[in-house]
C-alpha cells in the first residue's frame, strides 16, 4: 500500500535545484570563456603553458555541462510518469560520471607528475605562474558561485550534482595553488623537482575528492540507507500514536527527497490513516509504502 503525496516544501525544493542549475551555466560560461582567452594568448603569444592551462579549463567546462545538462534533464522530466520517484536522480547519475572523469584526471596528473620528476623539463616560469594564478582566480569564482547549501541532517547528501561540480572547481583550485608554489619555488630557488612534487600532491587531494563523490553518488543510485535521522524521527512519531511497526526504511530519492517504506507486523485498517497524520508535516518524505511482515 502506497500513501504517495506532495511534499510540504516541493517549492522550495525546485527553487533550489533551478537556482542551482543556473549556477551551473553561469560556472561553466566563466570557464568556457577563460580557456578561450587563455587558449588564444597562448597561441598569439607562443606559450605552450598557456595553452596547456586552456586545453585543460575545457575539461572543466565539459563536467560542468553534464551537470547542468543533468539539471535541465531532470526539470524537463518533472511530472514523467515513468520515472517511479522523479527525475531528481538523474543528477546523481550525472555526479558520479563527473567522480569518474575527476578521478582519470587525478591519474593522468600523477602520471604526468612522476614522468616530469625522472625526465624534468624546464618551463617558461612567468607565462606558466600567470596561467596558473589565472586558473587560481577562475576557480575561486566558480568555487563561490557553486558553494553548496548547508546539508540537512534528514538529507546529509544534499544536492550530489553541484557537490560534484564544486569538488570539481576546488580540486583545480587547490591544483592551481600548489603548482604556484612549486613553480615559484622551482624558478627562485633552483627545485626543479617542487613542481612535479606538488602536482602528485594535488593528484592525491583530486582521487580523494573523487572517491568521496563516488561514494555518495553509488550509495544514493543503489538506494542504501543514508538517513538514520529521518528514520528515527519516523519511528518515534509512529511510538507517539501507538502504531507499531517492525521496521522503518528510508532511502533517498533526489535533493531533500526521500521514499520511506514501514513495515506492520499484522494488517490494520486504521494504520493507513494514522500514518498519514502521524507524517502529514514531515517534509522531505514524497512517498510512504506500508508493507505486512
Amino acid at each position: 500500500m502506497s500513501l504517495a503525496r506532495p511534499m510540504p516544501d516541493a517549492a522550495v525544493a525546485l527553487t533550489d535545484l533551478h537556482r542551482n542549475e543556473r549556477r551551473t551555466w553561469m560556472a561553466a560560461l566563466l570557464v568556457a570563456l577563460a580557456a578561450a582567452i587563455q587558449v588564444g594568448a597562448g597561441l598569439v603569444f607562443g606559450s605552450v603553458a598557456l595553452v596547456a592551462n586552456g586545453a585543460h579549463a575545457g575539461a572543466h567546462v565539459a563536467a560542468l555541462g553534464v551537470a547542468g545538462a543533468a539539471y535541465w534533464v531532470a526539470r524537463r522530466n518533472e511530472g514523467n510518469v515513468h520515472f517511479a520517484h522523479g527525475a531528481a536522480r538523474i543528477g546523481d547519475l550525472a555526479a558520479f560520471a563527473n567522480a569518474v572523469l575527476l578521478a582519470l584526471a587525478a591519474l593522468g596528473l600523477a602520471v604526468e607528475s612522476l614522468s616530469r620528476l625522472i625526465t624534468p623539463e624546464i618551463p617558461d616560469y612567468p607565462a606558466a605562474l600567470y596561467a596558473a594564478g589565472g586558473g587560481l582566480l577562475l576557480n575561486l569564482a566558480c568555487m563561490a558561485l557553486l558553494r553548496p547549501a548547508p546539508a540537512d541532517h534528514r538529507d546529509p547528501s544534499g544536492d550530489i550534482n553541484l557537490s560534484a561540480a564544486h569538488l570539481h572547481v576546488t580540486a583545480d583550485a587547490v591544483v592551481a595553488a600548489l603548482t604556484l608554489a612549486g613553480l615559484a619555488a622551482a624558478w627562485r630557488l633552483g627545485w626543479t623537482w617542487a613542481d612535479p612534487v606538488m602536482a602528485l600532491a594535488g593528484a592525491g587531494l583530486i582521487a580523494h575528492f573523487a572517491g568521496a563523490i563516488l561514494r555518495r553518488a553509488g550509495a544514493a543510485l543503489l538506494d542504501i540507507r543514508q538517513t538514520p535521522a529521518l528514520e528515527a524521527e519516523i519511528m518515534r512519531r509512529l511510538e507517539a500514536l501507538g502504531v507499531v511497526a517492525g521496521e522503518v526504511r528510508a532511502w533517498r530519492t533526489g535533493p531533500g527527497k526521500s521514499a520511506v517504506s514501514i513495515r506492520l507486523p499484522s494488517p490494520n485498517s486504521e494504520a493507513p490513516e494514522r500514518i498519514r497524520q502521524a507524517l502529514g508535516d514531515l517534509s522531505g518524505v514524497s512517498r510512504v509504502s506500508l508493507d505486512l511482515l
